[in-house]
């Protein structure tokens, strides 16, 4: 049996979709609900603040769960807050 090079590995955030947060849209939405900061929007989520702004920043792609919570939280969907898009595509 061959071992699984890192590169041949699954993503554990999915080999086949990339989550962006889309920031103006997930920022107008929590300021409805009262948050203002990174950090209390973290704690809504239920994650560290690091996190969330990897999140921000495009850095790092949400699992599926994380960004269902996330949107839920904020009384949205999925599609409304995160731009997804098949993992390789131009993003340019």
């Amino acid at each position: 049996m061959e071992a699984t090079t890192k590169s041949d590995a699954p993503s554990p955030e999915g080999d086949d979709v990339t989550a962006r947060l889309r920031v103006e849209e997930y920022d107008r939405l929590a300021e409805q609900k009262g948050i203002t900061t990174i950090v209390a929007a973290a704690k809504l989520h239920g994650l560290n603040r690091a996190l969330l702004f990897g999140y921000r920043s495009g850095r790092k792609s949400p699992h599926l769960s994380t960004a269902m919570k996330m949107a839920a939280d904020l009384d949205t969907t999925v599609e409304k807050i995160f731009e997804l898009r098949p993992d390789g595509e131009d993003r340019g």
